[in-house]
């Protein structure tokens, strides 16, 4: 049987992953049937892990899957990437192609977890098997399947839809229609969200998708799609679950030493990781001297100060010659600065203060984020930090942006915001901006969500549903080296002396075409081996 594009290759290529070494040799072995393969609880689990392992992980290389939030980030304007193998800095440089590496990277996997999803949700239909556990797992299944449709409309718009196990003598798949795709997600989650427990009690399942989960990744899809009232009830509703808190400290939130009291409260769907075993490869390559992940002068800025206003407004007391004294607290949790404290001995280096202008090329700043500051680097990858997909802060988030959207800025809005801005111990927006109009407190929960979701993957979904990207995605900046050299320390050692100076400098020129940028293209490979697929505007 001639296999007709790559859709189909993934499609039964998961099914011979899904294949036992019996089957194999006594089926016959152009197709295999749901039927022939599903024995035991045991099969049916080890199946199920197999549609989860695509949330994380591509076989040609775990370590750029397990940081892909990070280049995410370089590709909007909250950081940059000055090595461009890597892959990323042409999707920021709006010269990103077809044939990119990470453009059929993402298409691959997401649709490698589908086939896994419909051929697992078609072996739960066997008659060969039976199980108390079979109206759960076809619920943890309907999740990853909506899940991975989530990301690939988000990122390539109209995609084929493929909502069961292919025949693969039957034509080529079509683009779907975006809203059909989202439909299909909802009623999805939908199904799914009764079937899924609160929460598990016993630690093999520690980490498997919740009803809570269900319920913050529909909110998410609903208001990517602006569909504002049933984005704020679906938050609501994960709200109201009672499961969920906000860690009370947000640099700790991200520490490996954490990790167990973040499942138990602010966490809501993360990938587990075990240090040498397997590590997360987070901590690594941030502070590696190669410039893979420079947060940018405009990231640095968009933090307000500590009283809650924006460093714009008059009446802040920003200071251009302190510039990181008396801001958001999270800014310090997050990014390394120019003076900023730097305790960490990596490859001999222990500092009183973070000095970038020896890291070639630099913005001045460098993530801080996931970082145990004081604790020597592991050269060998031994890092286990969880890496958080959903965390109830962002579900706080959504809840505020789709309620004011769709009636404006309640009460209720303020205190969402009022609950980050507590945690950090800065003024809350209650009382820092009171009486916003909805206009104003759009931007204030868009900046929010900026600075609270850094370098997790967010902001690039953001500025392309927004459709702010012609504005945002300008030449980024940062500061100068040679302004930053033969520090004296005054003070706290965060102001300016003759020796040290903030000079913005221009660390990478952008461009970004609104008739073609806001979607990526579709994989070259998958265009020139299915005439169905139509490839995305102005990509040729």
């Amino acid at each position: 049987m001639k296999l007709k594009n790559k859709i189909t290759t993934i499609i039964l290529t998961s099914l011979l992953i899904f294949s036992c070494s019996d089957y194999l040799e006594t089926s016959p072995k152009d197709f295999a049937t749901p039927n022939a393969y599903i024995e035991s609880e045991a099969t049916a689990e080890i199946m199920l892990n197999g549609v989860y392992k695509k949330l994380d992980y591509f076989e040609t290389d775990a370590s750029y899957a397990k940081v892909q939030s990070f280049y995410l980030d370089v590709m909007s304007d909250n950081a940059f990437n000055r090595s461009p193998w890597e892959g990323a800095t042409d999707f920021a440089r709006g010269t990103v192609t077809a044939e990119a590496t990470r453009v059929a990277w993402k298409w691959d996997r997401n649709y490698l977890g589908i086939a896994r999803a419909n051929s697992f949700l078609d072996a739960m239909e066997s008659p060969n098997f039976t199980s108390d556990n079979i109206p759960r797992y076809t619920a943890e299944a309907k999740f990853l399947r909506a899940w991975y449709y989530a990301d690939l409309i988000n990122f390539f718009g109209n995609v084929p839809l493929i909502i069961v196990t292919a025949d693969l003598e039957n034509g080529q798949p079509e683009n779907t229609p975006k809203a059909e795709t989202v439909a299909q997600i909802i009623k999805d989650l939908n199904e799914a969200i009764p079937e899924l427990p609160l929460k598990y009690s016993d630690a093999k399942n520690i980490g498997r998708i919740t009803k809570g989960a269900a319920l913050a990744l529909k909110s998410r899809v609903l208001l990517y799609n602006e569909m504002w009232a049933e984005a704020a009830d679906a938050a609501k509703e994960c709200m109201d679950l009672g499961v969920y808190s906000l860690f009370p400290d947000y640099e700790g939130l991200f520490l490996e030493e954490n990790e167990s009291a973040v499942t138990n409260s602010e966490a809501i769907l993360e990938v587990f990781y075990t240090p040498q075993t397997n590590p997360s490869f987070f901590q690594m390559p941030l502070m590696e001297w190669w410039p893979s992940y420079l947060p940018t002068l405009q990231l640095a800025e968009s933090y307000y100060m500590a009283n809650g206003l924006p460093i714009t407004d008059p009446s802040s007391g920003y200071d251009p010659d302190n510039p990181y004294m008396n801001r958001d607290p999270r800014l310090s949790m997050s990014i390394y600065y120019p003076g900023a404290p730097w305790t960490i001995e990596f490859w001999g280096r222990i500092g009183g203060r973070f000095e970038e202008n020896w890291i070639l090329g630099g913005s001045g700043f460098k993530p801080k984020k996931w970082i145990n500051d004081g604790k020597q680097m592991d050269r060998n990858n031994g890092e286990g930090n969880n890496k958080l997909f959903i965390r109830y802060a962002e579900v706080l988030l959504n809840y505020a942006e789709a309620k004011n959207e769709a009636s404006g800025p309640d009460a209720t809005v303020y205190a969402a915001i009022d609950e980050l801005r507590n945690r950090v111990g800065m003024t809350t927006l209650s009382a820092a901006m009171p009486a916003l109009s909805q206009s104003e407190m759009r931007e204030v929960i868009r900046n929010e969500r900026r600075i609270e979701l850094v370098f997790e993957g967010h902001r690039l979904s953001d500025i392309r549903r927004w459709r702010i990207m012609e504005d945002v995605m300008v030449d980024a900046l940062g500061y100068d080296p040679e302004y930053l050299g033969n520090m004296a320390y005054p003070g706290d050692g965060m102001g300016t002396t003759e020796d040290w100076q903030y000079v913005p400098r221009v660390i990478d020129f952008r461009s970004f075409n609104p008739q073609r940028d806001y979607l990526w293209p579709i994989p070259q490979s998958e265009i020139n081996s299915n005439p169905n697929i139509d490839q995305n505007p102005f990509y040729n």
